[in-house]
């Protein structure tokens, strides 16, 4: 009679993702007093840009406010590429931030359509700063959209999904503003707009496999 032995083998303990670990190193706490910071801020600066409190008639004036833009800017993006360990999150956000608080004082609302040649700086200036501030602060979004959505933990985690995403979603608002521009801002290109999208990410989804799958 044989004695069969039956080699038990301890599970593997799987990598946390390094995003993981950061975030469960922050507490909710540093969060919540996090973002009531960044909305005062934010609301600072949009007093100082839209209502006129601060003037900007001056050259030491307005390098006073782009100071003020990049400091709100490290304050809202350095803490988030921190939290998600997303690179060059906090570059792109306050370059955006930056150029969308100089747009608005000094370059004047085009006047024409998008053909019209003197206008087409203005519009691809405003392209370039809507596509920067809408990624970054999409990116957040698209990520914890992610981590509710997918049960794949690869997947869930995977960072290039969540800036593919919000990148998506901020070419869909270019292109609308792009079809506002040539005057053609219509359900019945709205729609196919946003459709190409949608069906451009589920391709994604699809073809393209998270790094720790591969």
């Amino acid at each position: 009679m044989t004695r069969t032995r039956t080699r038990i083998t301890p599970p593997r303990n799987t990598p946390i993702p390094p995003t993981v670990a950061t975030q469960e190193s922050v507490s909710r706490t540093q969060i919540l007093i996090w973002f009531v910071l960044v909305g005062f801020a934010w609301l600072g600066l949009g007093a100082m840009v839209f209502n006129g409190v601060w003037p900007v008639d001056n050259r030491a004036k307005q390098i006073v406010l782009v100071g003020v833009s990049v400091i709100i800017g490290m304050l809202t993006y350095v803490p988030m590429e921190y939290y998600f360990h997303a690179r060059g999150l906090a570059m792109r956000g306050v370059l955006g931030l930056v150029l969308v608080v100089q747009i608005i004082l000094y370059v004047p609302a085009p006047t024409n359509s998008l053909l019209w040649l003197p206008d087409v700086p203005v519009y691809v200036l405003v392209s370039l700063a809507v596509y920067w501030v809408l990624s970054t602060l999409c990116l957040p979004i698209t990520y914890v959209i992610g981590q509710l959505a997918f049960r794949q933990r690869a997947r869930r985690y995977d960072m290039r999904r969540a800036w593919r995403q919000a990148s998506e979603i901020s070419l869909m608002v270019v292109g609308l503003f792009g079809l506002f521009g040539l005057h053609a801002l219509t359900p019945l290109l709205i729609i196919p707009w946003i459709l190409m999208i949608v069906i451009a990410e589920v391709l994604f989804l699809s073809f393209i496999e998270p790094p720790a799958t591969r």
